[in-house]
């Protein structure tokens, strides 16, 4: 009889996946795909796990430039096993939500935290960037915070590091939450003049899931006509003791611009960034750079009266094409500098 031989089968491959990682307010959603997976499926996936649309959603980090074309292949994008990227959007239960129906909880986190400016000058103590204490607190946060741009630092450009609550939004003081009238007037304007001459970069004391929630219903998080470099939260901020113009000692968070400059050393440095907020201890390890703005606050009695944004405009540009060196600068006489160098800023 004929023998036949028994050969054995090889193993079936599993078919290839790629695996990535998103980020989206503070959490970390694993996806598989299939190897043949496009940008579109992706957006999918995540509309599925997170109840952002795909319209919505911006992915930044997913390869080394932002991906518009939801055709395209994730194999052309050079992607690393497990890569990270994060996903910036606002899921339909959050759109314009209504603070009133916030929980006390989810409100303290909505709004900045601790709004209230206690008179801190500038010149009265710049040496605490110094302190021990502080740099042992900035070095662990060049450590653990990772930046993630939106759009790529432009060498040329200076840095404009603008506040969000009460700079150039109203987060109180309406009895409406349409975000045309809580915005501050001349707000796209000003955004719009000025990327010419800064990469702009948001960093605001809340939380980042009411941050992404803001600047996505502001218009501002996706718009290509200012596009913005990179959002900050309060996770990349610490608390350091300042002495106020009332004499007392206190305890208040900052927004060191150090973190920003040693992450981007070629680019961004201190004579080349203003720090624009409403709460000048905001700044108090960088005074040289920073400048107060006034509160905008009770949005529906004041925005028809609102003109600072317009204003600082006019200043901002103007520095950026005729002065090199900020450091020479004192922004806490801006408005008088508009007032001397730039008449054109008193028309209508």
């Amino acid at each position: 009889p004929t023998r036949i031989r028994a050969t054995a089968l090889a193993p079936m491959e599993a078919p290839s996946q790629i695996r990535l990682v998103a980020k989206w307010s503070g959490k970390e959603y694993p996806l598989e795909l299939p190897e043949d997976a496009t940008v579109g499926m992706v957006r999918l996936r995540l509309h599925e796990a997170t109840g952002v649309q795909e319209k919505r959603q911006k992915l930044i980090g997913l390869g080394k430039k932002p991906v518009s074309d939801d055709s395209v292949a994730l194999s052309s994008l050079l992607l690393k096993p497990n890569q990270s990227f994060m996903m910036v959007g606002c899921a339909d239960k959050e759109v314009l939500v209504n603070t009133s129906e916030l929980s006390p909880e989810d409100l303290k986190s909505f709004d900045v935290a601790n709004d209230l400016d206690w008179d801190f000058e500038p010149t009265e103590d710049t040496t605490k960037g110094n302190n021990a204490e502080n740099r042992r607190k900035l070095e662990d946060k060049v450590k653990t915070i990772d930046i993630l741009t939106i759009n790529e630092p432009r060498p040329t450009k200076k840095l404009l590091v603008l506040d969000l609550d009460y700079t150039l939004l109203c987060t109180s003081g309406a009895d409406t939450n349409a975000m045309a009238n809580l915005k501050r007037p001349f707000c796209d304007e000003f955004l719009e003049a000025v990327h010419p001459h800064y990469d702009i970069v948001v960093w605001s004391q809340t939380s980042w899931r009411w941050l992404e929630l803001k600047l996505t219903e502001m218009g501002i998080l996706q718009n290509p006509k200012y596009a913005l470099s990179f959002v900050l939260d309060r996770k990349s901020m610490f608390s350091v003791r300042s002495k106020m113009r009332d004499g007392k000692i206190r305890e208040h968070e900052v927004k060191p611009l150090e973190l920003i400059w040693r992450k981007f050393p070629e680019v961004y440095n201190e004579s080349n960034t203003v720090h624009v907020d409403d709460l000048s201890r905001n700044f108090a390890l960088n005074p040289q750079q920073g400048l107060k703005i006034s509160a905008y606050k009770e949005a529906l009695h004041n925005r028809g009266n609102d003109r600072e944004l317009r204003t600082l405009a006019f200043y901002l540009v103007h520095i950026a094409e005729h002065v090199t060196d900020f450091k020479s600068l004192n922004h806490g006489k801006w408005g008088s500098y508009v007032g001397d160098n730039v008449p054109e800023a008193t028309g209508p």
